[in-house]
């Protein structure tokens, strides 16, 4: 038998006897060599004795469960401090912390009483100005000429810095419905319709045009 096998076979006695069996090799192609070369000494191995061909085998089969452990992550220090919690993690097991307020109640809308007394006040505290409540006049009046029905009529109109007052009388609320379709259309702002009232043989209508860009206080 070779010196070689013969320090082969005594190493692995050596390691057999210890209990120790060989490491992983850090990196495949080292280990395939490794297994190749411990294969091609089971072979030669099986023409000495029995012993010495079953310890071969027992050192192959060790590197080969060694060889196919997945590598062991290392274990934390004694002592070490754990890692510190995540955001979510952290906001998860304390529920207390950074929770959104609630939103804030808001407020019922207001009825049509409440819009129609905010309009008439906003209306009465306005001082006039001169230069649009003459246009806005104009502009109204324009378009009541155009469309107004021949029995209705425009009992009063007022102008003053943002808001117009406007009483209008019919003779059915069919007429006003029809004016309101076509007679407004050229009026730039919003138009809101503040009181409808039977007054006799007359269907009166009390509105308020806000100025172009603004709207009334509802």
């Amino acid at each position: 038998m070779s010196s070689r096998l013969q320090t082969v076979l005594a190493i692995v006695n050596t390691a057999a006897i210890a209990g120790v069996g060989l490491t992983l090799a850090g990196h495949q192609r080292a280990s395939d060599e490794a297994l190749e070369e411990l294969r091609a000494q089971v072979r030669h191995a099986s023409e000495g004795t029995d012993a010495k061909r079953a310890a071969a085998e027992t050192a192959m089969r060790l590197w080969a469960a060694n060889a196919a452990r997945p590598p062991t992550a290392p274990h934390a220090r004694p002592g070490a401090p754990e890692a510190a919690p995540s955001g979510a993690a952290a906001a998860a097991e304390d529920p207390g912390e950074d929770v959104p307020p609630a939103p804030p109640i808001r407020p019922p809308p207001a009825s049509f009483e409440q819009s129609r007394t905010r309009v008439f006040n906003a209306f009465a505290a306005e001082p006039v100005d001169g230069d649009w409540s003459a246009r806005a006049s104009r502009t109204l009046d324009d378009a009541f000429r155009a469309h107004l029905p021949g029995t209705s009529r425009v009992k009063s109109l007022e102008c003053r810095a943002t808001l117009c007052r406007v009483e209008l009388v019919h003779r059915a609320q069919a007429d006003h419905g029809a004016f309101l379709m076509n007679g407004l259309r050229t009026w730039p702002g919003s138009v809101f319709i503040a009181n409808e009232a039977q007054e006799g043989d007359d269907y009166v209508v009390t509105l308020l045009a806000s100025k172009e860009g603004t709207n009334p206080p509802l």
